[in-house]
């Protein structure tokens, strides 16, 4: 049975709202597909970066079990050998984002998506990312022009984090409520429909840093990133393809509508 949802939601002007301006088109092409939303720009983007549970079903159908992930203490990071997607070094639930997976275990997740549908899937470019992250704006950041509004839209380096970790070089002055990740939808949408477009965790992209393809650019800044203009629309990031880390996800991209046969 194929899944289509409709949205509609409208916003006041300057207000931030947990449903979109504009009317969405969300769909799955599986049941443990990531839900996704059809774009104005023509092609899909899933609402959510993919999380625990999602991934679960892709490690479990190709018998995923690499380890090795850095992970983040007070500021210093270290390889952490035995830390994997199911055991980060914090407690996460199934609708968590994903954390510990390079670039190459994203892109395997996007072709067994593929292969498993019948449709294409990948990781988006950092242009389309962009894209979807403005959702027809143009400000600073996807909710507006103000950066101190920062704990109310994402998932950021804040006081709940400076209180765990005491030597934290500093933060950005509010409280989001969460020390580590949080649940891909606890904060707003954007006007596209489409959350954690900035915080919680950076993700990949298909787009090579610098033109060397041996490394590439994710954004969206993290759940322990201290400085606002790390979440600002136009900002990324990057490294090598086969870090993992406590800090980076994933999210992934498909063209066209869904082909799910309907019952």
């Amino acid at each position: 049975m194929r899944r289509w949802t409709w949205l509609l939601g409208v916003a006041a002007a300057g207000i931030c709202t947990a449903a979109p301006a504009a009317s969405v088109l969300e769909f799955q092409d599986c049941d443990d597909c990531p839900l996704m939303v059809q774009l104005p720009t023509g092609f899909a983007f899933s609402k959510y970066p993919v999380t625990r549970a999602e991934f679960s079903v892709f490690a479990t159908e190709t018998n995923f079990s690499d380890k090795g992930c850095y992970q983040w203490d007070d500021g210093q990071w270290s390889m952490a050998e035995s830390a994997d997607w199911q055991s980060p070094g914090f407690e996460q639930g199934d609708d968590h984002p994903v954390v510990c997976v390079s670039w190459l275990d994203a892109t395997a997740y996007a072709d067994w998506l593929t292969e498993k549908t019948g449709r294409s899937y990948r990781l988006p470019t950092l242009e389309e990312f962009q894209e979807a992250t403005r959702a027809g704006g143009d400000t600073d950041y996807w909710w507006g022009a103000d950066a101190t509004a920062v704990c109310s839209h994402a998932n950021v380096g804040d006081a709940s984090l400076e209180a765990v970790f005491k030597n934290t070089e500093s933060h950005v002055g509010c409280d989001d409520g969460f020390v580590y990740t949080s649940p891909v939808s606890q904060f707003p949408a954007n006007e596209w429909g489409l959350h954690d477009m900035a915080g919680n965790v950076w993700q990949w992209t298909n787009s090579c840093l610098k033109g060397d393809c041996s490394n590439a650019h994710f954004r969206g800044g993290a759940w322990n990133d201290v400085w606002p203009h790390q979440f600002m629309i136009t900002e990324s990031f990057g490294d090598r393809i086969v870090v993992r880390s406590i800090g980076l996800g994933m999210r992934v991209i498909s063209e066209g509508q869904s082909n799910r046969a309907e019952d």
